[in-house]
């Protein structure tokens, strides 16, 4: 008994003992875990901080984009048989020098100039009960290249550009349903293409710059952080463009006939017009 006892009152001895080395044991493990997780999420964060931010190369660098709403305002002949149109124009601008002084442009525009619609029965087997909407659309598509010439700094900044380029006219009709978005049916009744030179002024009007940093991939923890500015400016501009002799279509321009028939009266004119714009161009 008195053994028992002992052996009890030895194992009651023992007992904080190995719960101290037990719980030291736990300290240094996590002490250890520490030690080498704190290096690695280091170096996985740097990882992830170098490669997640894009460097942009020289190409980028010189690089711009502008989106621009347009009003088109035909001039002459043109003036007479259409009225305006409206649109949106995107040009792209890669930087001949590094201030950004002289910079080679190209355009592409696109505007609605007429609309007609009316509803009809989808089929003479269905009836009325299924109506379609059917939509006749003009347009005029402008394309040009050429230089442009940009005072680079300041709160204003003035620029000219010339190009030459082409305008593309077409008429589309298509069908929808009256409760549809899209068309599910389109037809181009007719098309036409006349070159064109272009000349146009406007200004750009900073007006937002933001920051990006970097640290190369290569560099060490003691290299210099890099900042990358992505530049954001208000365009405000006009172009002239004297398009040439073209046909083109306008409201009306297309009659119904008995049989499921049409009577096309194209107009022809030089294409003369001018573009105003306002919108957005970005660059770094």
């Amino acid at each position: 008994m008195a053994s028992a006892f002992g052996l009890c009152a030895d194992t009651r001895r023992r007992l904080p003992l190995e719960d101290f080395m037990f719980r030291s044991l736990i300290r240094r493990t996590a002490l250890l875990s520490a030690v080498v997780a704190v290096p690695a999420f280091a170096q996985d964060n740097r990882c992830c901080s170098d490669t997640v931010v894009h460097i942009p190369n020289e190409f980028e660098k010189r690089s711009a984009g502008n989106i621009t709403f347009i009003q088109l305002r035909p001039v002459g002949a043109f003036n007479k048989n259409i009225g305006f149109g409206y649109g949106a124009n995107a040009a792209y601008l890669f930087r001949l020098d590094r201030a950004g002084a002289l910079s080679l442009r190209g355009d592409l525009a696109m505007a609605s100039y007429g609309e007609e619609h009316f509803y009809a029965p989808l089929s003479s087997t269905i009836g009325g009960r299924i109506q379609v909407k059917v939509s006749t659309n003009n347009y005029v598509l402008p394309l040009s290249i050429g230089p442009q010439l940009m005072w680079p700094t300041g709160s204003f900044r003035p620029y000219v550009n010339a190009g030459i380029g082409t305008q593309l006219f077409f008429t589309q009709s298509g069908v929808q349903g009256t409760e549809d978005e899209f068309d599910f049916a389109n037809t181009t009744n007719q098309s036409d293409w006349t070159s064109t030179w272009v000349a146009g002024t406007g200004v750009y009007i900073p007006i937002y710059k933001s920051k990006g940093f970097y640290r190369p991939p290569a560099a060490s923890d003691d290299a210099p952080v890099q900042v990358v500015d992505m530049r954001f400016l208000v365009d405000v501009g006009v172009q002239y463009l004297n398009g040439g002799r073209a046909q083109y279509l306008k409201p009306g321009s297309i009659q119904d006939l008995p049989g499921g028939q049409i009577r096309i009266t194209p107009l022809e004119s030089d294409t003369h017009m001018l573009v105003v714009r306002l919108g957005l161009r970005w660059n770094l």
